[in-house]
């Protein structure tokens, strides 16, 4: 008997006979070390991923205590006549004099808490403006109603080659 040659024109023939051969190949099973290796690197890619996440939502979702009170100086300066008079309209707060643009953004601050347990954060930033430039220094503290009122705020002010001179915007108590 004389057999016939096959003709492999349809394409599910052709899926068949691809999975007859594939269907042979054994699968070597998981160990219990790679598995474990696996596990783990997928562990340590999700504790990545929620540090990210962490570090997203504090700084940049949640404002910090320092830059909550950096703004509210800041906004209390800007209104201030004796601060405009001398700087000018368009005054920027920053963190440090240097070219670093991080280290401009980063406020230098202390936070501690004083006899009564009350939150204190103690600040020191520039302001520059049109008029000159200028040296704060900002002690506030959390009051009763969770708003934040001044120990002090003291500005110290060079304008247009003048010496510099000290304001106390809120005296020190």
């Amino acid at each position: 008997m004389r057999r016939r040659p096959q003709r492999f024109d349809s394409l599910e023939l052709t899926d068949e006979k691809i999975n007859a051969i594939t269907d042979k190949i054994p699968q070597r099973p998981v160990g219990v070390v790679e598995g474990t290796s696996y596990t783990a690197i997928i562990l340590a890619a999700f504790g990545c991923l929620a540090y990210f996440v962490y570090n997203f939502v504090v700084t940049l979702v949640l404002e910090p205590v320092q830059q909550q009170c950096f703004n509210a100086a800041l906004d209390k300066l800007r209104a201030d006549p004796r601060i405009t008079v001398r700087l000018g309209s368009s005054i920027t707060g920053y963190g440090q004099e240097t070219h670093n643009r991080s280290a401009r953004q980063t406020i230098p601050h202390q936070v501690y808490k004083d006899q009564e347990g009350r939150e204190h954060v103690r600040l020191q930033f520039h302001m520059r403006g049109p008029g000159g430039s200028a040296l704060v220094n900002a002690d506030m503290y959390k009051a009763d109603g969770g708003a934040w009122d001044y120990s002090y705020l003291i500005v110290d002010v060079a304008a247009g080659g003048t010496p510099p001179q000290r304001l106390n915007i809120v005296m020190p108590r």
